[in-house]
C-alpha cells in the first residue's frame, strides 16, 4: 500500500524511504547511519510530483529541464517548485512536497517510484506517463556514465 500524505508546518510530506535509497538520494554506513542527504527540488504538476537531485553531477541542469518539461507536457500543467531536502522521519526518511495547485491532500495515498536522483509520485489511476519519465531518467543517467 502506498504511502500518505501527510501535514507538515509548510504543506505535505510523504514518507520515501526505500525509493530514496533506490535514487541514491541518501548515504548510509555499514550501520545504517545516515552520512549525506540530497538537497532536491520538487515539482508539482496536476496529478504529478517530481523531486529531483540539486547535484548537478548526479542530475545535470539539462536532464532536470527535459525531465521538468516532459511532465509539464504530460500532464498539461506545471505548478509550484519548492527547493528542499530529504528529511529524517522516524526509522526513515521523508520529503516535502508541493501541494499548491496539484490538488494533492493529506491522507492521499501517492506511490513513489525511483530513478538515479530522481523520484515520480502519481496516484495509482493517473493517466501521466510515470514510467516515460522513470524511462528518461534512466536513460539520461546511463548517457551520463558513458561520458564519464
Amino acid at each position: 500500500m502506498p504511502n500518505q500524505l501527510t501535514p507538515t508546518g509548510d504543506g505535505l510530506a510523504l514518507q520515501v524511504t526505500k525509493p530514496v535509497r533506490s535514487a541514491g538520494l541518501i548515504e548510509e554506513d555499514a550501520d545504517g547511519e545516515t552520512t549525506s542527504r540530497s538537497d532536491v527540488v520538487a515539482y508539482g504538476f496536476a496529478d504529478l510530483i517530481l523531486v529531483i537531485g540539486r547535484d548537478t553531477e548526479c542530475v545535470p541542469i539539462a536532464d532536470r529541464a527535459e525531465l521538468v518539461a516532459l511532465a509539464a507536457q504530460e500532464t498539461e500543467s506545471i505548478h509550484r517548485g519548492i527547493d528542499t531536502r530529504i528529511q529524517h522521519s522516524g526509522n526513515g526518511y521523508r520529503v516535502q512536497v508541493p501541494a499548491t495547485g496539484t490538488a494533492f491532500n493529506a491522507g492521499d495515498a501517492l506511490p513513489c517510484h525511483a530513478a538515479p536522483g530522481f523520484l515520480v509520485m502519481a496516484p495509482a489511476d493517473a493517466s501521466v506517463g510515470k514510467h516515460e519519465l522513470l524511462e528518461t531518467r534512466r536513460t539520461q543517467a546511463l548517457d551520463t556514465a558513458a561520458d564519464e
